[in-house]
């Protein structure tokens, strides 16, 4: 362990948290594509503003494609890579603490969209940079700063970087956990399509992004007893409104975001709409086989396939899970629903969407929009031993290289892993309302990401 980096972190902690909140300010949600902004103006902007820090703090910048901020220092060969992004999910639910792109902080810990994911830890990663630089560390090879703006909605941003530029022999994300994230399961996303009708069921709209537990979905119903609605909705253990307006039923569901790949601590809100709908009489035409049939493929409270007898699981990345993230439904334009799977190593996404084709019969079809493989590299690479050496070094603590079900940016990158910016036991509420962080582990990792730097550069 370097004392240097932690009495340099500490002494830095007022002005990392300054420039961290000049970042969380930019909203950076993808948008419309413009000239010069392919995701829209807040991405865009986000990579200014990290450039501007930066090229303040005296490091080589460059913009590339409009899509990467490329950050360097050192010299020689390049031999490691730093990649984090900084767009982040849509703000979606209730914020209590803070508005979500005005940082607050508050008793140690940071609050703000992205302070978690992952613009903490992309300003950690910068801090690490110009802690070794400004302490005046040598370094025999250079390391980049690889930040990116499309992270949230399926990495073309490093698709197309990785077409067009050569990457470090030796790269980590700190967009996952501590100690080291090595192993990742397989990314499956499917859309499920059927055509509308004239039943009761006049509209349902319901969650933001498929790699999120919606947590809110509402269903507009007509021709139905409200009376009747309301016990079918005492029967699904979820939280839900019902109004009556004229001859509309309008019902809501509350649920609680979670990410994707941890569905377990969510509360999936449009699935819940569509067991309350199940239970209803909502006639027999297509419209109503879809729904039905969609609830009965994905019920509520199941995130791991059961009932399409998809679930699957091996040792080294663990179960499958499944997360129905969004669903649009009116007479006119028929029903769309988006689905994403995180498929263990051993598993097979072709296999998995099979199973929902299966169940769903030609009540609906389904659609396989991406299909990413799982992704492991050796817990005996050097890579992986220097970097849990590291953490171990830091913390004080032993550790094992992890699984997880979340895709990182060096998913398929020769080599890559994860590391950080997650410690054990902290709940970040990532994709959820009221993200936070607390100021004391960021700024430990940015140690840990100095040490890094210096030890595969030096």
């Amino acid at each position: 362990m370097d004392n240097r980096f932690a009495e340099y972190f500490n002494t830095h902690a007022e002005q990392l948290t300054d420039d961290l909140a000049e970042l969380i300010a930019v909203n950076s949600v993808a948008g419309e594509p413009q000239e010069g902004a392919p995701y829209g103006k807040g991405p865009k902007e986000a990579l200014v503003t990290a450039a501007m820090l930066a090229e303040k703090y005296g490091f080589s910048v460059e913009i590339r494609g409009n899509k990467i901020c490329l950050i360097e220092f050192g010299s020689g060969e390049t031999e490691l890579g730093i990649l984090a992004h900084l767009d982040v999910v849509p703000p979606a639910g209730t914020w209590e603490k803070t508005q979500p792109f005005e940082m607050l902080y508050d008793d140690g810990v940071l609050y703000g969209r992205g302070v978690s994911d992952n613009k903490g830890p992309a300003i950690a990663a910068l801090y690490a940079l110009r802690a070794v630089k400004e302490l005046g560390i040598p370094l025999k090879h250079k390391v980049q700063l690889i930040l990116g703006s499309d992270e949230e909605r399926g990495f073309s941003d490093v698709r197309w970087y990785r077409e067009n530029y050569p990457l470090p022999p030796k790269i980590f994300t700190p967009d996952a956990s501590f100690p080291v994230v090595n192993t990742e399961k397989g990314h499956l996303e499917m859309t499920i399509t059927a055509s509308g009708g004239e039943g009761p069921v006049l509209s349902i709209q319901g969650g933001t992004v498929a790699n999120a537990v919606p947590a809110e979905c509402t269903a507009k119903l007509r021709g139905l007893d409200v009376q009747e609605v309301r016990s079918a909705a005492a029967q699904v253990r979820a939280e839900f409104t019902v109004e009556e307006v004229g001859d509309t039923v309008t019902v809501t569901c509350i649920g609680k975001a979670s990410h994707a790949a941890r569905p377990e601590g969510g509360v999936n809100a449009i699935s819940a709409i569509l067991e309350l709908l199940s239970r209803l009489e909502i006639g027999d035409g297509a419209d109503a086989a879809a729904i039905k049939a969609v609830a009965g493929a994905m019920p509520f409270g199941d995130w791991k396939g059961d009932a399409i007898d998809a679930y699957c699981e091996d040792r080294e990345s663990g179960g499958l899970t499944v997360n129905l993230g969004v669903i649009s439904y009116t007479q006119n334009e028929g029903l769309r629903a988006l689905v994403d799977c995180r498929v263990p190593i051993s598993g097979d996404g072709e296999l998995v969407a099979e199973k929902l084709r299966s169940f769903l019969g030609q009540a609906a079809q389904v659609i396989i929009t991406g299909n990413i493989g799982g992704h492991n590299v050796p817990s005996d690479s050097d890579f992986v031993k220097g970097l849990m050496r590291i953490y171990e070094d830091y913390t004080g603590e032993k550790g094992e290289p992890m699984s997880m079900g979340g895709l990182t940016y060096v998913h398929g990158m020769p080599g890559g892993v994860a590391f950080g910016c997650g410690f054990k036991g902290t709940d970040y509420r990532g994709h959820q309302p009221d993200e936070c962080m607390p100021l004391k582990e960021l700024l430990l990792a940015g140690q840990m990401f100095a040490q890094a730097i210096v030890d595969f550069c030096g």
